[in-house]
């Protein structure tokens, strides 16, 4: 209840501020979080180091402040994207790459595709954003653990004509949403369970990735399309880029081996986007925590858990 408050607080100090002077208060605050050593940190600071080795200390923890300073700048615009600035923040994003999108569209016999994005940039803006400007977007959604922040994120999806699939029951959603033609994103950076999929190749680790979006697309004929928003500069202006639709290998003669080279395109989509800008990352999340058998795990156990062992 407490980080509730604290969410509505933010956001009624931030939501009627001019876009610019709300992407500047959040980086400042995203940049004392880190600077301080918030929470996660060190988390972000592994994972910099597994990505970029040949980077020196410096660079990397340069990288973390900024990182950062942009989450806090995305959750400036979340919270501008509930407030009198809306429309201002939206129309500061630029689409280029439709091309792409008319090409995937006219390869799928419904009209629906899979995007294929990750928790980059101003990703709940650029969802925002292009409902605004008529397509039809529905995103796989893995829930928020605080129902009352549940809530608000789910508010600001259906005010922007988002619909949202839960993860846990995302396969029926996720089918109906193609066949009527929708746009049905999916944000796969993020670490998966055993049963869900399979170890695919991500800066040089091994991370174990959601293999049923490149299933779906090779059983079914889909189309994906990657989509990634970028930052101009510190501002509130954004460019959506939409990229090429990668080209998926068909399950014919090496149904396994397929699915494995495909998943493995997928998070090479996502690290290319992620190495021409890096702070635009989300860092801190556990990607590589699930290890191969025999691996030593990746990152220190968490107090949360230290605690419960212990109790």
């Amino acid at each position: 209840m407490l980080e509730y408050a604290v969410l509505l607080a933010a956001r009624e100090l931030f939501r009627h501020l001019h876009p610019e002077r709300a992407v500047a208060l959040g980086a400042r605050f995203g940049s004392a979080y880190a600077r301080l050593r918030g929470p996660r940190t060190g988390d972000a600071a592994i994972n910099l180091a597994l990505a970029f080795p040949e980077w020196s200390a410096a660079e990397r923890q340069r990288v973390l402040v900024a990182s950062f300073a942009n989450l806090g700048r995305c959750i400036a615009e979340v919270f501008l994207l509930q407030g009198a600035q809306r429309e201002r923040l939206l129309d500061g994003l630029a689409i280029e790459g439709l091309e792409h999108y008319d090409a995937a569209k006219r390869a799928s016999a419904s009209g629906g595709m899979i995007v294929l994005t990750a928790h980059f940039g101003s990703w709940e803006l650029c969802g925002a954003a292009m409902a605004q400007r008529g397509y039809p977007l529905s995103v796989v959604h893995h829930g928020v653990g605080n129902p009352h922040l549940e809530k608000m994120v789910s508010g600001w999806r259906r005010a922007a004509n988002v619909e949202e699939i839960r993860l846990g029951r995302a396969a029926m959603g996720v089918f109906r949403g193609l066949a009527k033609g929708r746009l049905v994103t999916l944000l796969l950076d993020q670490n998966a369970q055993r049963d869900e999929g399979l170890f695919a190749p991500f800066f040089g680790q091994l991370a174990l990735t959601r293999s049923a979006p490149a299933m779906i697309a090779m059983n079914r004929g889909v189309p994906v399309l990657p989509v990634f928003v970028f930052r101009v500069g510190g501002t509130s202006r954004h460019v959506v880029r939409v990229c090429p639709p990668l080209e998926m290998e068909p399950s014919d003669e090496d149904p396994d081996g397929a699915v494995a080279r495909n998943v493995g395109r997928m998070n090479e989509a996502i690290e290319a986007a992620i190495r021409e800008a890096p702070d635009h990352w989300l860092w801190p999340h556990r990607r590589f925590k699930t290890r191969p058998e025999g691996e030593p795990p990746l990152y220190p156990r968490s107090r949360r858990r230290r605690s419960r062992a212990s109790a």
